[in-house]
């Protein structure tokens, strides 16, 4: 870590000896984020901390859609998830996988954006995009972790993204809570009545409470700054540098 320290430490973006996105990107941002946000009492806030609460950053969440055979024209893979808070538990199974404790009170999962939109499906299905999918997984882990989601304090998918990108409006089609049900329920119509069960009993009650917002970065960091004046400067810089390089 010393000489990883040293190295992040010397890098000059005017003279770089690597990509300056190495350093200055998303998913360092969302880290920094999640780490200060996770140090300050105020709960209130959409990235806010309940008791007991933790994060953990790029974590695998599982699929209903998963392989049922080699070749399977309908499957995808877990999704990874750029930022969740709550009582999570990771790598009980593969490394990096993410699982709810099965007292759970909070459930937010953080998707960082920068300088891209969300994505806009999988391979096999081009309309489920990002937003629908990250729902439907959180769908997933909630029923995997046996817990009634109306038991959750919070249960929230966040999109943080730059101010520009949110007043043009950006992500307001794929966060639309009814045009995330419309694609999960198209994609659970391909399995021929399969998921049905799946839909009714573990989606619908997500898609029923669960809050779906937009979060600027400037808003954020001028919360964890009333709280963390000391680091202001810093973060605001780095952000900075994350638009310059994005």
């Amino acid at each position: 870590m010393e000489l990883i320290s040293e190295l992040i430490s010397s890098f000059n973006p005017s003279y770089p000896n690597f990509r300056p996105t190495e350093l200055y990107n998303e998913s360092w941002l969302i880290k920094l984020v999640l780490h200060q946000a996770s140090t300050i009492k105020d709960q209130d806030h959409l990235i806010g901390f309940l008791p007991e609460s933790t994060w953990y950053s790029e974590g695998l969440l599982p699929t209903t859609f998963k392989q049922r055979y080699r070749g399977d024209p309908l499957s995808e893979s877990r999704t990874n998830a750029d930022g969740v808070i709550g009582q999570i538990i990771i790598g009980q199974k593969g490394k990096a996988d993410l699982e709810l404790s099965e007292d759970a009170s909070q459930f937010t999962e953080v998707e960082a954006k920068v300088g891209s939109p969300l994505s806009s499906g999988t391979s096999n299905a081009k309309y489920f995009d990002q937003a629908a999918r990250n729902v439907a997984c959180m769908a997933e882990v909630i029923a995997r972790a046996g817990i009634d989601p109306a038991s959750l304090d919070r249960l929230a998918f966040i999109v943080l993204a730059p101010q520009y990108s949110i007043d043009k409006g950006t992500f307001a089609e794929e966060i639309d809570p009814a045009s995330i049900r419309k694609k999960v329920r198209k994609r659970v119509d391909a399995y021929d009545g399969q998921l049905d069960n799946w839909y009714k009993v573990h989606f619908e009650p997500i898609i029923e409470t669960i809050k779906i917002k937009t979060l600027s970065w400037e808003s954020s960091l001028d919360w964890i700054s009333d709280h963390r004046p000391d680091i202001t400067e810093k973060l605001k810089v780095y952000y900075g540098l994350c638009l310059k390089y994005k």
